[in-house]
C-alpha cells in the first residue's frame, strides 16, 4: 500500500522581517548550491585532464614498446640491402627524435 507523502507545513510570511528572513534563507541556500556545483566541476575537470593524461600515457608507452621491438631487431646482422636499412634506420631515429 502507498505511503502518504508527508505535507510540509507551509509557512505564511506576514512580516518584512518573516519575509527578510525567508530571503536570506534562500540566498543562502542558492550560494551553498552554486559553491558546491563548482566543486564538483572541478572534479569533473581534474578527472577529464587525467583521463586524457592516461590515453596520452597509455599511447606514449604503445609507440615505445613499438620502437623498442624495431630497435632490437637483429636483420641488421645481414649484410644484404644496406641501402634499405640505413632509409629504415634514419626514418626511425627522425620518429624517435620526433617523439622527444
Amino acid at each position: 500500500m502507498e505511503q502518504p507523502i508527508p505535507v510540509k507545513e507551509i509557512k505564511i510570511l506576514e512580516t518584512a522581517e518573516d519575509i527578510q528572513e525567508r530571503r536570506e534563507q534562500v540566498l543562502t541556500r542558492f550560494h551553498e548550491f552554486k559553491e558546491a556545483a563548482r566543486l564538483r566541476r572541478e572534479k569533473l575537470e581534474d578527472s577529464r585532464r587525467y583521463q586524457y593524461f592516461r590515453r596520452d600515457a597509455d599511447e606514449l608507452e604503445s609507440w615505445i614498446n613499438e620502437k623498442l621491438q624495431a630497435a632490437s631487431d637483429e636483420s641488421y646482422k645481414d649484410p644484404t640491402n644496406l641501402q634499405a636499412k640505413i632509409q629504415k634506420h634514419q626514418a626511425f631515429e627522425a620518429e624517435v627524435a620526433a617523439h622527444s
